[in-house]
């Protein structure tokens, strides 16, 4: 803000001057802009960021309070959700803030066929979600995390959801979605399994300290008279960040001349559209608290007419994430994170119904088709694997290929290349 401030009152003088001095007051002008960009931006870049959010330097706990007593409580607000039990979703897939689904699976069981001379042992699906996440929760991989999640979509928050499970969910129907609900509530929604929100199993992976995070949602219901049991997996995954959210970790503690001149340089691009911008950003500054205003009173107008969505559209972490990898350990630990825990749960599920005298015939059979799948549909296929990124294909590294000039041979390069968006599940 400050800058732009510094900027604006710069334009009202070269404004002031141009008739007297025509072309000499626009380039004193830009010089003058250059070095005030040049200034903040040296400023931010080495006495901020190399020494505040490096990793060897930043402290949590050291960070800067937010002004005002609203914002500091939308952040306490944040990060209780963030430990919560909700997700509350905007988008169609209901797994925001998890990345990009990579796979999907979903098949029924006939539950009411015992094993030869036996009977069968009647069980809930609580009993089977509770063996299930203990059975995972011995994987001996770097921190798995396995909680139980009640997944809805923001819209429905209002008049769609049952009496007791919006008091829970929507104490308030002017304020945020509560963060947590009962024990007893993901029960009965569980014991349900018809309803708009619906609790899942979600297993979480998270390695490369914390670049990689896959977490696998499991949801089991038991139909027609618990005769029928249907199981559903999906597979989400955060990619690395983007290369450019890494500054932090490459500055030095001050620039070299190169790096120095590189900053300056681009500061002057910089400084004319600043300076002709800077007046706008100065009035958005002014205005927002009245922008904001504006924004609740339209908010709680939706509200009144039914039509507000509570659910999010995107998370930070998510739209921070990539679409390639940038190691080729990464791409083999996420095939290793999503298969070791798909393996377990199907696993645990032959298991539990065999403790329980139940044909697991059909169920091995599926198995067998989910474990084909993911082999050569899911991308194990080893062609020249780094240069397909996340949600890429085998025929997308021949489309590259050729057009670079390698007709029917995959793209050679250092890096991944980048891939398109994987599709919303198979």
């Amino acid at each position: 803000m400050g800058r732009d401030v510094l900027l604006a009152v710069l334009l009202l003088i070269v404004v002031i001057m141009l008739p007297i001095t025509f072309g000499t007051a626009i380039i004193l002008g830009w010089l003058v802009a250059w070095v005030i960009v040049a200034v903040e931006s040296l400023s931010v870049h080495y006495g901020v960021v190399s020494k505040q959010l490096s990793r060897e330097n930043f402290a949590p706990d050291k960070a800067p309070q937010p002004a005002g007593a609203e914002n500091r409580r939308r952040i306490e607000e944040i990060e209780r959700r963030d430990r919560g039990n909700v997700v509350v979703s905007s988008m169609y897939t209901p797994f925001v803030g998890y990345g990009q689904t990579t796979s999907t699976w979903s098949f029924a069981l006939d539950t009411a066929s015992p094993q030869e001379g036996k009977q069968v042992v009647p069980f809930t699906v609580h009993e089977l979600n509770d063996h299930l996440a203990a059975r995972v929760g011995d994987l001996k991989l770097p921190g798995v995390h396995v909680e139980n999640l009640l997944l809805v979509n923001g819209k429905d928050l209002q008049y769609e959801v049952d009496e007791r499970t919006r008091s829970e969910l929507l104490p308030d129907h002017a304020g945020p979605p509560g963060a947590r609900v009962s024990t007893d509530l993901l029960h009965e929604l569980r014991e349900d399994g018809k309803g708009r929100a619906r609790p899942y199993l979600a297993i979480r992976v998270t390695g490369w300290s914390g670049e990689l995070a896959i977490t696998f949602f499991l949801r089991c219901a038991l139909l027609s008279d618990r005769k029928m049991l249907f199981i559903e997996g999906s597979s989400s995954l955060l990619a690395p960040v983007r290369e450019r959210y890494r500054i932090a970790d490459r500055l030095l503690d001050s620039p070299t001349f190169r790096q120095w001149w590189a900053l300056v340089a681009q500061a002057g691009l910089r400084a004319p559209l600043l300076l002709v911008g800077s007046p706008f950003s100065v009035i958005a500054g002014l205005f927002s608290p009245f922008i904001q205003h504006g924004k609740q009173r339209r908010q709680a107008q939706e509200i009144r007419h039914r039509a507000f969505d509570y659910g999010a559209s995107f998370s930070i972490r998510d739209a921070a994430s990539d679409q390639l990898y940038y190691r080729y350990f990464q791409q083999l630990d996420r095939e290793l994170y999503a298969k070791t825990v798909e393996h377990r749960v199907l696993d645990a599920l032959v298991e539990f119904l065999e403790e329980h005298d139940i044909d697991t015939n059909e169920l091995m059979q599926r198995q067998t088709t989910i474990y084909n799948t993911g082999l050569y549909a899911g991308g194990d296929v080893n062609l020249h694997g780094s240069a397909v990124g996340v949600g890429g294909s085998v025929a997308g590294v021949f489309r590259r290929g050729q057009a670079a000039g390698a007709p029917g041979q995959p793209a050679q390069a250092g890096r991944p290349a980048a891939a398109p968006p994987a599709n919303r599940g198979r």
